[in-house]
Parts: structure tokens; sequence; C-alpha cells
């Protein structure tokens, strides 16, 4: 049996990082603080040798001259305890680590009741690289204001023999992400004795907050650099980005990047070039790789572990153009990955908005969630209705076809960057055919040129595709309307190409329109194949997976189908289709039950959630195998006959039943006839069904006595069965059935149909038989006349 879906009632709020009680800050003291084991490079920008480098069998030399140059150094802590800085205001408390570049000592503000605060400063006071470059620091990010960045409090001089500048920080006491790496694994608890294990869940939590972070950096033109667990701290509930000395300016040459090879792209650890923004979001791929890698305890069902793997291969991608465009952009796919594996773990939903997709009203149904119309019956013979055999046709999944699913899929959100961004959003077409006219009046010579709006071209291919969908499905011309929706595709393509040479490969937006083109074309296969390309762009979106879902419904992979399903549930807020795409699973494994419970989970709120109500009417109640196993049992034919009444809201009127219900109620109860007829005439004949037959009362309450059909009945003398204590009859159930059909045929204005539904209510109505010669009036008078 399938996990269960995730409720319905309500947003829930989604899983927080555990809050770490901050430690004492003099727990973190070094009482030995020792320099890097390799020594530092020369301060001497022409010399480029290491110095304080231990030599085999004799101890390391903090102090002296390079043996090169004779440029001096010393790689000490420059300041002891008890030590004051700026007039007595800070005083330092001892060393507590060291950065890439500098010291990081624990000190006291004297003037805030003796808050602790970091001061940071070089390794090496003789370096003049090391103090330019912590100026710089200083003055990026003086104005950087953000929760998970460290903040800059002040700038002091500690005058001495060798005049030394410190930045003054806020401290941040908590673990970093390397401890929690270390202190994961099986049985680790790195939040605490009592805390909980590492989980994926606080993966993403982790990333979220790191990528917003250096948006904040990206946003003032500046890169992280070099950005590792080691430089991340887990601070109460949230984490701080801490040493900031590898900072610069993206794509800056003149400064050599600070950077841990192990966690650098290639185009900068091995290519030799300058940190970009690609640069960032590769090494945060690495850093939450690292991460994952930790996790000890199985992850709970569903996608979201397969769709955290395809963010990290996304964003640690060889090629720059391959990753994720912006910091931003991750943190956005890595919240919908978050989202869906929330849903798995805590059992309730987190939707929220698509930034990158548009809901659209199109249910991707046919038929399942609707009241069948008059044509359900024009085929219908006579014989069908006299033989002994089943009178109810198989209820129809309701699968839509290819062609509808393309036109029905999530619209993308234009891009903001595109000239016919603003212009597209006034569009208000009537029809398909009138958005095309639109659409082609915003494309001019730019167009031609390759400079033009790649978006018009774009909404110019949905445009055809939903033009050929208006037609029948065998008219010619939805082949030329798909054809010409190709052909503007190929011009997107072309455009994107003209720009950026290759850019159109790397473009979801192009893998999209191609998916639904060859969705049009009935290929699901290559559909598929186009739409595993946006799910591997986009992993925390739902429609891509709800595409690749109908993809793998339509080959029958049932299981794959059913994930996909689930993971959009656990994100679209509006949850519809998915909702309707797992009832078709379901009922193609026989479970009737479960395929209505999940179409009953569809909130009151939703666009379709009158189509979801009739839809689980229709399957507690129908046929879903020709033979006897595939009718209902009494408690699920119970279910819908004690519902109907209820149900009469989501029908047309608006009618209650049993008065003026109005024509959909009259073809739904007449369908429900239909099934219930087959149901008993299985029920007084199968020996196998005895305990079955001991319902048979209850169900005549329901089935005669107005509470399912509408119609008030009128025991043996009228037409709608026996009363509420006698078992119902197979002659009673015809004549309710034959007055369905009788109520169903003013609604036809065809005469052949009108006919067709007077014939069944003939045919389905019980034969009754006269005998002459009998007591009573008329029988006298034929015994005289002999």
């Amino acid at each position: 049996m399938s996990e269960p879906l995730p409720d319905h009632l309500g947003a829930y709020p989604l899983p927080t990082l555990p809050a770490l009680s901050v430690p004492d800050p003099r727990s973190l003291l070094d009482p030995d603080p020792q320099p890097p084991r390799n020594g530092l490079r020369c301060g001497n920008p022409q010399c480029g040798w290491q110095v304080g480098a231990p030599f085999p069998g004799a101890p390391t030399r903090l102090t002296g001259f390079c043996r090169n140059c004779g440029t001096r150094y010393s790689l000490r802590p420059q300041l002891k305890v008890d030590e004051q800085l700026d007039n007595g205001r800070y005083r330092v408390l001892g060393c507590v680590a060291h950065g890439g570049l500098g010291w990081v000592y624990l000190a006291e503000d004297t003037r805030l009741k003796n808050r602790p605060i970091a001061l940071k400063g070089v390794l090496n006071p003789h370096d003049a690289r090391a103090r330019a470059a912590m100026l710089e620091e200083r003055d990026r990010m003086i104005a950087v204001t953000h929760d998970s960045v460290v903040r800059i409090l002040d700038y002091v001089t500690h005058p001495g023999e060798q005049p030394v500048d410190y930045i003054v920080m806020e401290f941040v006491g908590g673990r970093s992400l390397r401890e929690v790496v270390a202190e994961s694994g099986p049985g680790g608890r790195p939040f605490g004795p009592r805390g909980p294990a590492l989980t994926l869940d606080h993966v993403a939590l982790y990333g979220g907050q790191v990528l917003s972070a250096l948006q904040a950096l990206h946003d003032r033109g500046l890169v992280y650099s070099d950005m590792k667990p080691d430089n991340v701290i887990h601070h109460g509930s949230r984490v701080v980005l801490i040493d900031l000395g590898g900072v610069q300016r993206a794509g800056d040459t003149a400064r050599p990047p600070v950077i841990t090879p192990r966690y650098a792209s290639p185009e900068v650890a091995v290519d030799g070039g300058p940190p970009t923004v690609a640069h960032d979001v590769f090494t945060v791929g690495r850093t939450l790789a690292e991460l994952v890698d930790a996790v000890a305890e199985p992850p709970a069902a569903g996608l979201g572990p397969t769709s955290l793997r395809r963010l990290l291969e996304r964003a640690t991608a060889d090629q720059p153009r391959e990753r994720f465009t912006s910091a931003a952009e991750m943190a956005g796919q890595l919240d919908g990955v978050l989202r869906e594996l929330a849903a798995a773990s805590t059992g309730h939903r987190h939707p929220a908005p698509s930034r990158v997709f548009t809901p659209t009203p199109v249910l991707l149904d046919d038929g399942l969630g609707a009241v069948p119309g008059l044509a359900h019956w024009q085929h219908r013979e006579r014989a069908q209705y006299r033989d002994p055999g089943p009178v109810s046709p198989v209820l129809r999944h309701g699968r839509p076809e290819p062609f509808r699913v393309a036109v029905g899929l999530p619209v993308p959100v234009p891009h903001r960057a595109d000239p016919a961004a603003a212009a597209l959003r006034t569009l208000t077409p009537r029809d398909a055919r009138g958005a095309v006219r639109q659409l082609e009046s915003l494309l001019g010579p730019a167009e031609e040129s390759g400079h033009g709006s790649v978006e018009v071209l774009l909404h110019l291919c949905r445009a055809h595709l939903r033009t050929g969908d208006s037609l029948p499905a065998g008219d010619a011309a939805r082949a030329v309307e798909r054809e010409r929706a190709a052909a503007r595709l190929a011009r997107a393509a072309e455009a994107l190409d003209a720009r950026v040479p290759g850019g159109a490969a790397h473009d979801w937006r192009i893998a999209w329109h191609t998916g639904l083109c060859h969705l049009a074309a009935h290929d699901t296969a290559a559909a598929e194949r186009e739409f595993g390309r946006v799910h591997a762009a986009l992993p925390g979106e739902y429609a891509p997976k709800l595409a690749l879902g109908y993809c793998a419904e339509q080959r029958d992979a049932l299981a794959d189908s059913e994930r996909l399903y689930r993971a959009v549930w656990a994100c679209d807020p509006q949850p519809d289709s998915a909702a309707f795409g797992l009832a078709r699973i379901h009922l193609a494994r026989g479970d009737r039950d479960e395929a209505a419970r999940v179409l009953g989970l569809v909130p009151a709120m939703s666009l379709h959630s009158d189509a979801a109500r009739i839809a689980a009417l229709r399957i507690r109640a129908a046929r879903l195998s020709p033979g006897p196993e595939g009718l209902p049992d009494p408690d699920s034919l119970l279910t819908v006959l004690r519902d109907l009444p209820q149900a009469a809201p989501a029908l047309d009127g608006g009618a209650g039943a049993g008065a003026g219900a109005g024509q959909e109620h009259a073809r739904l109860t007449a369908e429900l006839r239909e099934w219930a007829l087959d149901w008993l005439r299985c029920v007084r004949r199968d020996p196998a069904r005895a305990a079955d037959r001991e319902r048979l009362p209850e169900l005549a309450s329901e089935l005669f006595c107005g509470r399912g059909t509408g119609r008030r009945g009128t025991g043996r003398r009228g037409t709608g069965g026996p009363g509420p204590q006698e078992p119902p009859t197979e002659q009673a159930l015809r004549t309710a059935l034959a007055q369905s059909f009788r109520d169903l045929a003013p609604q036809s204005t065809d005469r052949a149909l009108h006919a067709r539904l007077l014939d069944l209510s003939h045919a389905v109505a019980p034969r009754v038989w006269f005998r002459s010669g009998g007591p009573g009036r008329a029988g006298r008078a034929a015994r005289r006349r002999r």
C-alpha cells in the first residue's frame, strides 16, 4: 500500500533549524594558538617564498626573516590577554582561531556591558598585502547588513612595535557546519544529546540561508569566493557566514582569489580564472553535497531526495552556463525541494506559488469529474437491458489525450529581461486565434534579425497549440497548427543562439516548449525526455513533475507516475490535476476507495472541487471491470446514495434532490441506477455474495425512498419501488431506471436520440403479463360471453 498523502487542511509552516544554545564564549578560547602548519607566503610581493614553514627535525620558527629576500615576518598572535584597544573600550580575552589571512580574538566591549565581540587582524603584521586586503574587506563589508553575514561593527588600530589594524565584528558562537558533519553519522547528534540527527530537511534549510546571504553580496557586485563548511556557523536557529577575507569584486583579476581547491569550481581551481557568481554557486553545491553525505538516517519516502540530488548536480556542473544563473534562482528551487522533503517528513502539505510557472485553470481530466452527457446512451441497444449480462459500461478512468495536456499544463512566467515582457502582461485575447493575431502584431524587424522578443515567439508557439486543440480531433488543420507552433519554437531557439552561441541548448524554456510540441504530436516518449531536462534544471518546480507524471502514466509506469503526482501535491497550490492523476492510478489498480479518498482531499476552495466531488461519487458506485468483481461493495454503494443529495450544489442549477433537480442530476441518477441494477442482479444470483444480500433492506431505504434518487417511493403501487422495509427487487429498480430514461428524453433536441432514450425506457421496464378470465368484472364479462 502506498504511503498516505499529505493532508490539505491549511498551509503548515515549514520546519526550522534546531535552536542551538550559544556556548560561553570563553570556552572557545585556544590555550595554544598555532599558525598555519605550512606557514605563509612572504610579505614581499616580488618574493613568493613560504615563511614559517617547519623543516624536518627542527622546530617551527614563528618569527624571523625570509630566507629568500630577507623580509621580516611574525606569525605569533599580536594581542595578549587583558590587552586593551581603542582607549580601553575593547578588552582582549584570548585567541580563538585564525582565518585565511588573520588571527581572530575574543574580546569584550566594555561600553556595552561587556558584550562579546571578535577582533580580526592579519597573521603577519609585516605583510603589506594582507593589511591592504583586510582594509578592502572592511570597506566592502561595512555596508552589508544581512542576518546570515557576520556584521562588521568597528575598525581600530593597535599601536606597538608594529602597528596592526583590527576589524571589530559581532561574535558568532555556535557550531560550524564542519563540526556538524563531523558529529553526524550513525547515532550522531550534531545538535546536542537531546537534539535530532542531521536530516535532508536541515541540509535544505542550511542551503536556503547561505544562498540568501550570498545573494546579498552578489547584489553589491561581490562574491564570497571561499564557501566551505568551515566558514558557516550554526548560531541559535540561523546560520552566519564568517571569514570574509575572500570576498572580492566579481571577475576581479587583479587580486589572487582566496579559495579552497576541494570546493572551488574548475574554472577557478584548474583554469585560474577569477571568482564569479557561478563559482559561488558551485561552492555552495559542494558544501551541501558534503552535508548530504553526512546524513545517516534514511530519508522519508517521496521524490524530495531525488530532487535534492538533481539540484546539487546542476549547481556543481562543470560548465558555468549549466549551473544556476544566480544564488536567488538556486534558493528558489531549493525552497521547492524543501517543501517536498517536509511534506514527506511531517505529513502536511506546504504549498507555495511558483516563481517560474503560472497555474492554468485547465483540469487535466477527460470526463471522470463530469456527469455523462446524453451521448453516453446514444449507442445502447435494447437487447442490453433484456439479456442477463451487465447493462452498465465500465467507468472510463478519464486520462486526457496528449494534445489536451499540451495546452493544459502550467505556463512559464515571461522572462523579466525580455523586451516584450510588459506588453505580454497586457494581452487579453478572447480566443486562441485572437491571441495569435495580437502576438503577431508585436513582431517586428528586430524579430527577423534575431534581436527581438523570444517570449513573443514562445507565446505564439503555445497560441498555435491552443488553436489546434480547439479543432476536432480528426481535423487536418490540427496538424497545420502544430507545425506552425514548431516553426515559432525553432525561431525562438535561433534568436537565443544569435545572442549566445549554444544558448538554446541550455535554456529550459526551449526544452519545455519542445516537450509541449511533442505531446501535441502524441509522441510522449520524446516529450518525456524534454520534460526530464526541465526537471533537471528546475528540480523544485511542480510543473515539470506534473508533465513527467502524465508521460509516465501514458507508458503505464504507474509507480513512477504516482511518485511524481505526489510530489506535485506537496508543493502545488492548486493540486487538482495531480489529484485526478492519482485517482486514475488507483482506479487502474482497482482501488476505488483510495481513488475516492484522494479526490476527497481536494479543498473546497479549489477551482475544481465540484468536479472532484462528482468524480468521487461516480468512482464509489461504478463498475470498474466487466466481471462481477468490478462492482462496488454495499458500503461503497450506500456512501454514494447518501452523499448524492449533498452533491446537488455541484450539479447544474444548484437544485437539491427531490425539488426541481437539474439535468445533470437526472443524468447522474440514471448512471447510478444502472450500476445499482447490475449490482443487485449480481448479488441475488451469486452464492458467494450471501453476506451482501443481508444489506438489501438498508439499500432499499436509500434506493427507493427519495434520499438517493430524488423521488419519493410509493410502495409496490408507485414507480419508486418497494417501501423502506422491503428488499429491493430487480423489477422495482428496472421501473426506477425506466423513469430515469423518460426524464432524460426531453433533454435531447435530437429526434433520434430522443426516440432512443424512450426505447431504452421501454426496454428496461419490467414486463407486465395480462391473463383473461381472472376474477373481477372483466373476468365475469368474459365468462358471460363464453
